[in-house]
C-alpha cells in the first residue's frame, strides 16, 4: 500500500504506527497550515525558480563517456563515442529525449534528494533503458546484512522489490546513509510561509483589494428571524461583491447598516517585506544566489556575472558530480573501470566568462605557451587553421621575452 509516497505493508520490517503518524505529520503539518511536499512545493515561486534554474542548466550540459589514457607519463582524456553507455545517455528510453531526461532527473534530485531509475536489460548485453521512477513511490530499505534493496510501488498499484544491481540511484546527503534527505521537507516551514503569503495576496487582489466590511443592525431592528436568514444575507452579499462582481451597486436591506471597513496596510502588515525575506531565506537554504530567484536589489551588471559563475561552481557542479558518481557506479562494468572509462559532464561552456575576460585569459595562456592557436580556436568553437600557418605551434619565451626557437638536440641555443 502506498500512502502519500510512504509504502506501508503488514510486515515486521515496515513502519510502525507511530513512525507512520510522525511521517504523515511531517508531510502535512506546518504552523501556517499549508501542506508542503516535494510536489506541492513547486507552488512556491522561489522553489520553482530554483528547481528550474538548476535543472535547465544541467539539461544543457553534454555528458560523455571518456577514457583516461596514459601518454608520456601524463594522463589525458579521450572520448569514447561508441561506448554503449554513451548511446544510452543520448537516448535513455523510448519516451524521453536526453534533455527531458536530465530536466526530470535534476528536478527530482533537487526536490526529493533522490533520483531513481530502473535499469532495463535485454536477454544479454548492456543496459538498454533507464526507466525513471517517481521518488515518492520508492522505499529504500537496509537489511540486517547492511545490503540495500528498493521496494517500488508500480503505477498499477502492485509492488516490486529490486536489488541494488537493478537500480540507478543518485542521491544527496542522507541522515540514514542510504536514502537522500529532501531539502524541501527540511525547509517546509519557510516554504509554507511563502505559499501562504502568495495565497493571501491572490485572495486579496482577486477580490479587488477590497477591505473587510463590518455590518450592524440599525437601532430598533431585532435582526434576522433565524440563523438561516442571517447566513443567507451574508452569502448573498459576498456573492455580489467578490471576484468579477466586485464594485457593483448594492441596496442594503432595511435594518442593516455599514459599521466600518477593516483596512489592511501592506506596510503595517509587512506583506512585501515578508515575501522578500522568505525568498532570501529559501534561496539561501538551498545555496542559490538571490538574483536567480528574482532578487536584484543588490545586483549590478558586474557582480551578477560573477554570481552566475558562482552559481555553476557552488550549486550546479555539486549536483553534476553526484550524477557522475552514480552513473559510473551503476552503469559501468568492472572491465570498463579497469580500462579507465569515466563519465563526465562538459561544464566548460557554463563556466565561460564574458568575451573580453575570456580572451584576456586565453591570451595569457597563449603567450605562456600553454595553448596553441588551434587550441584557442577550438575553445571558441572555431575551425582550426593549418599547421603550416602555425595553428599547432606553441610559443616559448626567451629570457628577454622574445619568442625563442626550438632548442638544439644538445640543449644549446644557437
Amino acid at each position: 500500500m502506498n500512502i502519500l509516497g510512504f509504502n506501508i505493508e503488514r510486515k515486521a520490517r515496515t513502519l510502525t504506527l507511530d513512525q507512520l503518524i510522525r511521517r504523515l505529520e511531517a508531510v502535512h503539518d506546518t504552523v501556517s497550515g499549508i501542506s508542503v511536499t516535494p510536489d506541492t512545493a513547486m507552488e512556491s515561486p522561489t522553489v520553482h525558480g530554483i528547481v528550474m534554474a538548476i535543472s535547465r542548466r544541467i539539461s544543457t550540459l553534454p555528458v560523455h563517456v571518456m577514457r583516461n589514457v596514459e601518454s608520456a607519463g601524463r594522463t589525458r582524456k579521450e572520448r569514447v563515442p561508441s561506448h554503449p553507455v554513451e548511446r544510452l545517455l543520448n537516448r535513455p528510453n523510448d519516451w524521453q529525449t536526453r534533455t527531458s531526461y536530465w530536466l526530470d532527473a535534476a528536478s527530482n534530485l533537487v526536490r526529493w534528494g533522490n533520483h531513481y531509475c530502473h535499469k532495463g536489460r535485454g536477454s544479454t548485453g548492456p543496459i538498454r533503458a533507464l526507466t525513471p521512477l517517481q521518488p515518492g513511490n520508492v522505499e529504500v530499505e537496509q537489511l540486517d546484512d547492511w545490503t540495500v534493496r528498493y521496494n517500488v510501488t508500480q503505477p498499477h498499484g502492485g509492488r516490486e522489490t529490486y536489488s541494488i544491481g537493478q537500480m540507478h540511484h543518485a542521491r544527496g546527503p542522507a541522515r540514514n546513509g542510504f536514502s537522500g534527505d529532501s531539502p524541501v521537507m527540511d525547509m517546509r516551514e519557510a516554504i509554507a510561509l511563502e505559499i501562504a503569503a502568495e495565497r493571501f495576496g491572490a485572495s486579496l487582489f482577486g477580490n479587488g483589494a477590497m477591505p473587510g466590511i463590518v455590518m450592524k443592525y440599525a437601532t430598533g431592528f431585532q435582526g434576522h428571524r433565524n440563523e438561516e436568514d442571517r447566513k443567507g444575507f451574508i452569502d448573498s452579499f459576498q456573492a455580489a461583491f467578490t471576484g468579477k462582481r466586485r464594485h457593483r451597486a448594492w441596496l442594503m436591506p432595511a435594518g442593516v447598516e455599514l459599521d466600518k471597513t477593516i483596512d489592511i496596510a501592506n506596510d503595517k502588515a509587512q506583506f512585501l517585506e515578508t515575501r522578500k525575506y522568505q525568498r532570501t531565506v529559501i534561496a539561501g537554504g538551498m545555496g542559490v544566489p538571490p538574483h536567480y530567484v528574482g532578487d536584484l536589489e543588490n545586483g549590478t551588471l558586474n557582480n551578477v556575472e560573477q554570481q552566475n559563475l558562482g552559481f555553476v561552481v557552488d550549486v550546479v557542479l555539486p549536483y553534476v558530480r553526484i550524477f557522475e558518481a552514480a552513473l559510473e557506479r551503476d552503469l559501468l562494468t568492472d572491465e570498463d573501470r579497469r580500462a579507465g572509462i569515466i563519465i563526465r559532464f562538459n561544464v566548460d561552456g557554463a563556466l565561460r566568462g564574458d568575451f573580453k575576460s575570456r580572451q584576456e585569459g586565453l591570451n595569457i595562456m597563449r603567450q605562456a605557451g600553454v595553448v596553441s592557436a588551434n587550441d584557442w580556436r577550438e575553445h571558441e568553437n572555431m575551425n582550426p587553421i593549418s599547421t603550416d600557418d602555425g595553428g599547432d605551434e606553441y610559443w616559448r619565451q626567451g629570457p628577454s621575452g622574445q619568442s625563442a626557437g626550438a632548442p638544439t638536440e644538445e640543449g644549446d641555443d644557437e
